[in-house]
């Protein structure tokens, strides 16, 4: 009789916790693909200050960082999604 009410609230305290953890997670992502974009940033300024802008994208570590910003977009649209829809995370 009583562990209805005490399923329906664990339920609900994890289902929160899931939440925040996702949370959590997309902030953290977001703040890295924000240090992406700066890095991207200075060297692009860099570039165009010494102007080697024709030289800038064969550099292994802006085709690094680029790839990076990529892989980051795709991980914080997952997250996104997987936010805005928990249960087809539950099917899964």
């Amino acid at each position: 009789m009583h562990e209805t009410p005490l399923n329906k609230l664990k339920n609900k305290a994890m289902s929160a916790a899931s939440s925040a953890v996702l949370r959590v997670e997309l902030a953290t992502e977001e703040s890295k693909l924000k240090k992406n974009f700066q890095a991207l940033g200075q060297k692009l300024h860099m570039a165009v200050k010494e102007d080697l802008l024709a030289a800038i994208k064969d550099d292994p570590s802006v085709v690094e960082l680029l790839g990076a910003i990529e892989e980051r977009k795709r991980r914080i649209k997952a997250l996104e999604n997987r936010i805005e829809n928990p249960n087809e995370n539950e099917k899964a």
